[in-house]
């Protein structure tokens, strides 16, 4: 089939973006050196910086050092962090409930404001308007123009995102853009970067050029980004059978988890409550070496290193990181699952780790929202 060719607004775009970029990345710091880094006729870098300059995006900081050879000094130009704002939003399962976590950030990631809001699994139907509160709190709290947002939703999430999106779009008059969760979490720890131990494996941008995050709450899902981000995807994987006759749902869901702490519970005698459980019960019961908190626990971890070991057969990224409700088991189970999954597969050099930050998975995610709708609309990450 016979390619179409790039219209001159999206050849415009393209350049547009290839400008900033070189500016945000410091690839470039003037007019000379990004017509020598894009390849860009200097008549044409010099309209677009105009341009750039005009929308707020750019500034000028004073002149440079002049080249050996003589002639003027370049007038110096830096990125402008806090021209736009933008929104990130991911719709999260949490164990007992549904959550709407937004943040509003600026075009470096730098989260100014955060709103969330929680409502019963029971009432999918009331998405979309709690979607609009929790975005409209975030709204009043702008600082500069709204440029985009970006959404985040489970695989399995039964809800027409065409329409959210149509929907918010009209309400806001900005473009939407929608993404799995998994990937944008995987999204989040790329673009910003790591913690100290995640950066000894990673290129000195501070990022992990092969990573997936692999996230389990009532379902359990993947996200991944390879090759320098060329390649970032994300869905399901709950339906997959590592053990014959069992998916990963009916072992890893927080459904069947529950169901099987109850029946640990009934059949050992246990701390672990029968009502409103949570992982943090399991961690908490497990310090006092209650047996039935102790038997789901390994039970799990049972489960989670051979699908780790299967998705780094498959996949060898550099990072592999759990996300999700499953991540309040804290340490104690990352270290069980990093031991038995190396000892199924050669993993050397993989870094494992649990993806979270101090507001939970769901705020990583809208963090990815953001990074997502960032490099859409200005090609930045």
């Amino acid at each position: 089939m016979k390619q179409r060719k790039a219209t001159r607004e999206q050849l415009k775009q393209h350049n547009r973006q290839l400008v900033l970029n070189a500016i945000y990345s410091g690839l470039a710091d003037n007019r000379a050196a990004l017509a020598a880094e894009t390849g860009l006729a200097k008549p044409t870098v010099s309209d677009l910086v105009s341009e750039l300059i005009d929308e707020g995006l750019l500034v000028e900081v004073g002149r440079g050092e002049a080249a050996k050879s003589g002639g003027k000094r370049p007038r110096l130009l830096e990125f402008v962090p806090d021209a736009r704002h933008v929104i990130g939003v991911s719709v999260t399962e949490h164990q007992m409930e549904q959550c709407i976590q937004a943040v509003l950030a600026n075009l470096d990631g730098r989260v100014l404001a955060e709103h969330e809001y929680f409502y019963p699994v029971e009432e999918p139907e009331t998405i979309l308007d709690n979607l609009i509160s929790v975005i409209n709190g975030l709204v009043a709290q702008l600082d500069a123009p709204l440029l985009c947002v970006g959404l985040g939703l489970p695989g399995k999430l039964k809800v027409n995102s065409a329409v959210l999106t149509d929907t918010l779009v009209a309400q806001y008059d900005v473009p939407v853009y929608v993404e799995n969760n998994t990937e944008l979490a995987a999204t989040a720890l790329y673009a910003f970067g790591q913690d100290d131990e995640c950066l000894s494996d990673s290129d000195s941008d501070g990022k992990a050029h092969g990573l997936v995050t692999v996230l389990i709450n009532h379902h359990v899902e993947i996200g991944y980004i390879l090759g320098d981000g060329v390649y970032h995807n994300g869905g399901s994987i709950g339906e997959l059978e590592i053990v014959p006759g069992q998916t990963l749902e009916s072992q890893l869901g927080w459904a069947a988890v529950k169901k099987r702490a109850l029946a640990l519970r009934e059949r050992y005698g246990s701390t672990l409550p029968e009502e409103n459980l949570l992982y943090l019960h399991v961690r908490r019961a497990m310090t006092y070496g209650d047996e039935a908190a102790l038997i789901l626990h390994q039970e799990l971890v049972d489960v989670l290193s051979p699908m780790l070991a299967w998705i780094i057969g498959l996949l060898r990224p550099q990072q592999i990181s759990l996300a999700g409700g499953i991540v309040d088991l804290g340490a104690e189970l990352l270290h069980a699952v990093e031991q038995k999954t190396r000892h199924l597969i050669d993993s050397e050099g993989i870094v494992f780790s649990l993806a979270e930050d101090d507001r939970g998975s769901g705020n990583l995610s809208a963090r990815g929202a953001v990074a997502e709708a960032v490099k859409q609309e200005l090609g930045l990450w």
